[in-house]
């Protein structure tokens, strides 16, 4: 591996890659080295990138020096948090970004709030802006409005761990507080296609004249999506190397928690569409390393079959709520079931989610009952 090689700069701060010749910022923060890329590899603009990056990072060296003394506000807290969240290595996207639209959340939902000092932040404030917010004109959403509690909370943790307050004021209830201080979620109600309408939505975007060849590989990546039970984003990581012929078993390398990776049943459908997947590679050549299907998405083709056959629209993650409700209908107890698919907590959400089956099941079964 070919090493990366710094070059210093006549600016102080600016630090070139001698290997790709892009400019990056370095300071030092509290004894650690805080990086910052400036995504140009021309000298001027990134001098005055630069400017802008170090009047952030200064005001990150006051913030983290007003808390320590107790003077700080919630608005250094703020600037200390997102500077963890965006340093988190550890954090997927979509966490990122789920973090920091807690953080724009609440700071639009209650504008005073950066000024306060974190002592002055009281449960009985909190519940006041959270009830406001649940409550609001535009009706906010669960995922909004907990988000940003959540993004309190963590604000307080810092405000904690610095000695700036001695309790988490998220974490106590107001003497006159009533009811719970988040939103409670409204799960969402399954509507699925029946079996028939599947199959005909899967030859509906085979059949589609408007892929630019595609049709075929999108249609073989949804039945696969169906049949395995995966989530969208594993898909990329599903390999020739993930199939186990001979003891008919698929690995699917999740990794959203622990139980995620797993091992799902080849089943006689799945090892049919990986063979005509085979076929179909013929002259191109097929690496134990090379990924399954060379789509990662296909919504936009979804769409248009399900308008087409007119049926609901659904989503990629509603091949995996089929998995699920086929598996249940055909037999499968729901403890396997969730194994498959990634669940660690033994079924109780697969029992939740799924507890309710389809109308043409319930029909079927209470045919077989006579008093």
């Amino acid at each position: 591996m070919k090493k990366t090689r710094w070059e210093g700069t006549s600016v102080q701060h600016l630090i070139r890659n001698a290997t790709s010749g892009r400019f990056y910022g370095q300071w030092t923060v509290d004894g650690k080295q805080k990086w910052r890329a400036l995504h140009t590899s021309v000298f001027t603009v990134a001098r005055l990138r630069l400017n802008d990056e170090a009047a952030k990072i200064e005001k990150l060296r006051g913030s983290k020096a007003a808390v320590a003394s107790g003077a700080g506000s919630v608005g250094d807290l703020m600037r200390i948090y997102e500077e963890r969240v965006k340093a988190n290595k550890d954090l997927k996207p979509k966490s990122l970004e789920a973090r920091i639209t807690g953080l724009r959340k609440l700071r639009k939902t209650w504008p005073e709030l950066e000024t306060l000092k974190p002592r002055s932040v009281t449960p009985a404030g909190i519940a006041e802006w959270a009830t406001t917010f649940k409550n609001g004109l535009a009706g906010n959403s669960a995922t909004s409005v907990n988000g940003a509690i959540d993004t309190l909370r963590r604000l307080m943790d810092i405000a904690v761990a610095r000695g700036a307050i001695h309790a988490n004021p998220v974490a106590v209830r107001p003497e006159d507080g009533e009811g719970r201080l988040k939103k409670k979620r409204t799960p969402k109600k399954l509507t699925l296609p029946s079996m028939a309408n599947t199959h005909r939505l899967f030859v509906a975007i085979e059949n589609s004249g408007n892929l630019g060849g595609w049709s075929i590989e999108i249609a073989d990546f949804c039945r696969f999506l169906f049949f395995s039970g995966c989530r969208i984003g594993e898909t990329p990581a599903v390999t020739w190397s993930c199939v186990d012929w001979s003891k008919k078993q698929l690995h699917v390398k999740g990794s959203k928690t622990a139980t995620s990776d797993r091992i799902v049943p080849l089943f006689a459908e799945t090892e049919a569409l990986l063979k005509r997947v085979v076929e179909r590679r013929k002259g191109m050549g097929v690496g134990v390393a090379d990924r399954i299907f060379r789509v990662s998405e296909c919504q936009k083709s979804i769409d248009r079959a399900c308008k087409k056959i007119e049926i609901p629209r659904i989503t990629h993650h509603d091949f995996r709520h089929l998995f699920a409700t086929h598996c249940i209908e055909s037999g499968v107890d729901i403890p396997t079931v969730s194994r498959w698919l990634g669940h660690n907590d033994g079924g109780v959400l697969a029992m939740r989610t799924y507890g309710h089956l389809r109308q043409e099941h319930s029909a079927t079964m209470a045919a077989k009952v006579t008093f």
